[in-house]
């Protein structure tokens, strides 16, 4: 009975700190998984397993090269002149949306998007355009895009 007493202790103080948001999630999440392995009520084999995935590992990679493309900016002048400068919100969203559907068919749509959250709020900044008018339609074009191939999304690749 100790270890559902202790299981629903670090459930709650789980939930208490992603709440706060005062920690980051991925620390949050691996605290979690420290203590029930620390606790012995999972064996170090089963909570290091899940990092084994080659789906998650293939995210990871993918996480990887976002941030360096993005610390290096490499893709601002590229995506700059590739969208333009719209006169109104509705045409930034179309122009926004149409190379990012086409880039998450062919790259996992994860990265595409971390790739491009800081570019956009540049982009959105330079144009006056409020970077949070653009994010959601970023997140769709993705997802759209990203169910076109086998390739797009987590989802498929992990299926695959």
């Amino acid at each position: 009975i100790w270890k559902i007493v202790y299981v629903g202790f670090v459930l709650f103080l789980m939930f208490a700190a992603l709440l706060s948001d005062k920690i980051g999630a991925d620390l949050v999440m691996v605290g979690a998984l420290t203590l029930c392995m620390v606790s012995q009520i999972i064996t170090v084999e089963e909570g290091l397993s899940g990092f084994a995935n080659e789906g998650v590992l293939t995210v990871l990679a993918l996480f990887i090269v976002a941030a360096g493309i993005s610390h290096t900016g490499a893709l601002d002048w590229y995506m700059g002149n590739l969208l333009g400068r719209p006169k109104s919100t509705a045409a930034a969203q179309l122009r926004l949306m149409l190379p990012i559907a086409i880039i998450s068919a062919f790259l996992n749509n994860t990265p595409v998007v971390a790739v491009m959250i800081p570019i956009v709020q540049r982009w959105g900044k330079n144009i006056g355009v409020s970077p949070q008018q653009l994010l959601v339609p970023l997140s769709f074009a993705s997802i759209l895009g990203g169910t076109c191939t086998l390739i797009g999304t987590s989802t498929n690749l992990v299926v695959a």
